[in-house]
């Protein structure tokens, strides 16, 4: 029994950096449960779907924080997106830094760095590719608490048969690290924008990826909705279930918005477990977004498809 209680220990600090980044989705999306592959504006793109920074023309900075209960998380995150060439051409950068803090046991310190691309081709489809670079240290990289890191890459695709309709496939990190840190997944989502204040959305995820703790893989659903009232609020509610941790969970977040910048508030807590051995988490994130020229592109625009 002690034999077994030693590798079960070693296998969770392993298995730690399976986790790492992905539970960190940005603080929009945590708002809606995660559900805004569909309708992927500003720093939702480069994070869940590339193609995303072609549905709007807008300058987007943002910076977060972010903290999970669940290990102690806490994320530090910073982008850059512009979607205002001539050209169509769209591009980002971003950073995240992840720390988690286990009292009695060695940190772990992480960085995530990527670029992310998207073009319209002509006036319904859109194509976006993210190359991401990890380094994961202390407790995170293993029990010897060597660095590890690597480089992998997403693929996006929305399109927008009709104003009101949007939708979007991913593959997200294509290239298999082979060490936990980078889940290979298929997402995908639908949404609907029946007004340009109100967005509805549905978002499908399906790992490939075993968690190397609860052995567990499947497909979760995500679903959420924004309203907004341009230069003043938005508000998000969603839920939904996630595949790897095992928990079903609801979401909240608003905005404050203004005619340059917006702050923006998300919460996430795990309802219920959904496996056995599934642990809750409450997570809170908080962002400041400011828009350089025109645009807000964290709230829903006129949904005429403008490339796409």
């Amino acid at each position: 029994m002690r034999a077994a209680a030693v590798v079960l220990l070693l296998v969770a600090v392993v298995a730690r950096p399976a986790l790492a980044f992905e539970e960190f989705e940005g603080t929009r999306a945590e708002g809606m449960g995660g559900a805004t592959r569909a309708w992927a504006l500003a720093d939702s793109a480069p994070l869940l779907n590339p193609s995303g920074m072609s549905l709007v023309k807008a300058y987007n900075v943002e910076a977060s924080y972010a903290y999970g209960s669940r290990l102690s998380n806490q994320f530090f995150h910073a982008s850059v997106v512009d979607s205002t060439s001539a050209t169509g051409l769209a591009g980002a950068l971003y950073y995240t830094y992840h720390l988690d803090d286990h009292v009695g046991e060695e940190h772990g310190h992480d960085h995530e760095a990527g670029v992310a691309l998207s073009l319209p081709i002509g006036n319904y489809l859109a194509l976006g590719a993210t190359g991401k670079w990890f380094r994961l240290q202390g407790a995170d990289a293993g029990p010897t608490g060597a660095s590890s890191g690597g480089i992998t890459f997403d693929l996006g695709a929305t399109i927008r048969p009709m104003p009101i309709l949007s939708l979007a496939i991913v593959g997200a990190n294509m290239r298999d690290l082979g060490n936990g840190q980078a889940p290979q997944m298929l997402t995908y989502g639908a949404a609907f924008i029946p007004l340009p204040s109100l967005v509805l959305a549905l978002d499908g995820v399906t790992t490939f990826t075993r968690d190397a703790v609860s052995g567990r893989r499947g497909t979760g659903i995500k679903a959420g909705a924004e309203w907004s009232m341009p230069q003043r609020a938005a508000f998000r509610l969603g839920g939904g279930s996630d595949p790897m941790l095992g928990v079903g969970y609801l979401s909240a977040g608003a905005s404050l918005i203004s005619e340059v910048a917006a702050v923006d508030v998300g919460v996430r807590g795990d309802l219920f477990p959904m496996a056995t051995g599934s642990e809750r988490n409450l997570s809170v994130g908080i962002s400041l977004r400011v828009f350089v020229g025109q645009g807000q592109p964290g709230t829903a625009p006129d949904p005429e498809p403008s490339s796409p």
